[in-house]
């Protein structure tokens, strides 16, 4: 018990799902908002497979303990079920800890309040590493879960560890007996035997699957919890999976036999360009779809398929950038440039030495510490030796928050929803306010600028695409990727 201080939470989500990208994240603390009512943290690119830290502030959290709750969000908005973690929060004159554990406490099922606990005595050290018994004889029989804490010699509690256990009837022998039944239930424990039972075969494991009725379930998030009982009557510890109650869908037995595409903006299903393609339960070939009509810039191409029975799948979506014409060029390279963010215009960038036919090297481009916190991209772009300059190659990366209270501050302001399709929210602390404002395409050029400590934005007439916002404030700046669509 080191340290007591924790300020910001570190999460890696593995999320995945299937039928339509991850575009998005939200969470939130202790109590459900709702679907859609949680903080939201952009995903871009949209990826089939979230694997990725998250810093998620805790400012403004009571001291104690918490829990943290993550959903994943797809493309189409609709929604994984939550992932959690506790965690706990110290007062903020908690610095880092040096004093010795002198103590443990232990309560079972029912938290009693720091220090209220059980109590057990250990000799002073940096580090415990024992075995402790623990009695359990006044305890009813079934499932419980026992939660124990550190204390140091200054007085601090660490954040609590637990394990579910499950007391019998009989007393605790060696199990040679096979297992003979298995009850479930939804959230709520109706005490052991009065669960819904599952016919199972007798066995020494069980190893097989188990199906559980939903049917009249109202849609939402729930927990499943299963346990087994032996040929002697003893009742296993339960365990328990999170699951999601969503709404009905009809089992697809129908061909495909259409595909469409739209960019940008869905027409509705069944308006968009049609492919014709030969009667199938599975789509895997090349389609050239023509993007001479768009204009230069980024852009959103979406397919979905059709089938027989004139039903249309979820779409899918690639974002692609569109050029304008070029001749074949066979002159050399002979200077580059890069800027970060905002063009300077051709030639003002900051000079690259390079040379040759092609250009097939690692770059060292220095940022300056001047760099607000949150995303921002990289151009290079290159010239030959008749004066023609290349058109833009782009990277994405992020300047991470540093240590002290202004970009913790910082961290805390809420961009939303993200993506957008109109109206773009900014919410800020009270001790911030904004100084100006940037939206940035992804070319490099600025398309609105104000001064004014705006709390909405209007993007209604802006183009579809991924643009960078940038908000200069009266303790720092910060960055951050946004699609509108």
């Amino acid at each position: 018990m080191k340290r007591l201080l924790y300020l910001v939470f570190v999460l890696t989500s593995y999320v995945m799902y299937a039928q339509g990208d991850i575009s998005e994240i939200e969470y939130y603390f202790d109590t459900d908002p709702g679907i859609g009512n949680g903080t939201s943290i952009d995903i871009d690119p949209d990826v089939e497979l979230l694997n990725q830290n998250f810093s998620i502030p805790t400012t403004g959290l009571s001291t104690g303990n918490h829990k943290l709750f993550v959903r994943a969000v797809k493309d189409d908005g609709s929604t994984s079920y939550y992932y959690s973690q506790n965690f706990s929060i110290r007062a903020a004159n908690a610095t880092f800890n040096s004093s010795d554990i002198d103590g443990f406490e232990y309560y079972f099922d029912t938290d009693p309040g720091i220090g209220n606990g059980t109590q057990l005595m250990v000799t002073d050290s940096e580090l415990i590493n024992e075995s402790f018994s623990i009695p359990t004889g006044s305890l009813s029989t079934g499932s419980h879960r026992l939660f124990i804490r550190s204390k140091s010699s200054d007085g601090l509690h660490s954040e609590y560890d637990n394990v579910a256990f499950s007391i019998s009837n009989n007393p605790a022998v060696f199990n040679t007996n096979d297992i003979v039944s298995a009850e479930y239930y939804f959230d709520t424990d109706p005490g052991t035997g009065n669960a819904t039972n599952i016919s199972i075969p007798s066995g020494e494991t069980l190893n097989e699957n188990l199906a559980f009725l939903t049917n009249v379930m109202p849609l939402g998030n729930y927990r499943v919890f299963l346990r087994v009982k032996n040929a002697n009557d003893d009742w296993s510890m339960y365990d328990r999976v999170t699951f999601s109650v969503v709404p009905l869908a009809g089992v697809n037995i129908s061909d495909i036999n259409t595909i469409e595409y739209f960019f940008d903006t869905d027409p509705g299903i069944g308006l968009g360009n049609n492919i014709t393609i030969t009667d199938t339960e599975t789509v895997t070939q090349s389609v050239a779809i023509p993007t001479a009509s768009l204009s230069a810039g980024t852009h959103r191409l979406c397919i979905r398929v059709g089938n027989t029975n004139g039903t249309y799948s979820l779409f899918t979506h690639n974002v692609i950038s569109v050029k304008t014409p070029s001749f074949f060029n066979t002159a050399s390279i002979v200077a580059a440039e890069y800027f970060i963010d905002v063009d300077p215009g051709i030639g003002n960038g900051n000079a690259i030495v390079t040379s040759g036919d092609n250009i097939d090297e690692d770059f060292l481009i220095t940022t300056s510490g001047s760099l607000s916190m949150g995303d921002h991209y990289v151009y290079v772009r290159v010239q030959n030796s008749d004066g023609t300059w290349s058109l833009l190659e782009k990277q994405h990366f992020e300047v991470e928050e540093t240590l002290g209270i202004n970009s913790e501050i910082i961290s805390e302001i809420s961009i939303y929803p993200n993506p957008t399709q109109s109206i773009l929210n900014l919410k800020l602390p009270n001790t911030i306010t904004i100084e100006s404002i940037d939206l940035i395409d992804m070319n490099g050029k600025q398309i609105f600028h104000s001064i004014e400590a705006l709390k909405k934005l209007d993007l209604s007439n802006v183009s579809n695409g991924i643009y960078l916002l940038q908000l200069k404030t009266n303790i720092g700046e910060l960055s951050k990727r946004i699609v509108k669509q």
